[in-house]
């Protein structure tokens, strides 16, 4: 992903998650400055029947503070997380469910994307990544429709 500026942006409902950002696909270790009006060119990972995420903190400067820095994450990339105590935890909660089905936790993963500013975490089944020739000024319904068209 870009190191300067990826701009994630995510975009989701109730049963679909998207998280599209900017990738530096000719020089993967160059610092770029985006220009989010004209630059184009971003990534778009869609979670397979996601659970929940997460956004926000640590950052690359605060990472190393991050629980998950013992297992080596860094910043700028994309972890599946096995044994993950998250999806213990939302499958405890979910243990009171009356219809509660063992069996459709061994179907989730965890996965992680760490950004600049930013990581994200997303309990899904599965993911789909597509590279499009957009930007990240369109308006977010731009985006999704644009996604949501070519059914990724």
């Amino acid at each position: 992903m870009d190191k300067g500026a990826p701009s994630p942006t995510i975009i989701s409902n109730d049963t679909e998650l998207f998280i599209v950002f900017y990738m530096d696909i000719d020089d993967m270790l160059a610092l770029h400055q985006r220009n989010i009006i004209y630059d184009s060119g971003v990534v778009v990972f869609k979670f397979d029947k996601y659970i929940k995420y997460t956004f926000g903190m640590p950052g690359n400067e605060t990472i190393q503070g991050h629980p998950y820095s013992k297992l080596g994450i860094k910043s700028y990339s994309f972890y599946e997380l096995k044994n993950s105590d998250f999806i213990k935890e939302l499958q405890n909660i979910d243990k009171i469910h009356p219809y509660y089905n063992q069996e459709k936790w061994y179907k989730y993963k965890h996965y992680i994307l760490t950004f600049h500013d930013n990581m994200f975490e997303c309990i899904a089944q599965g993911f789909t990544i597509n590279e499009e020739n957009i930007t990240l000024y369109n308006p977010a319904s731009l985006i999704l429709n644009k996604m949501l068209a070519k059914d990724i």
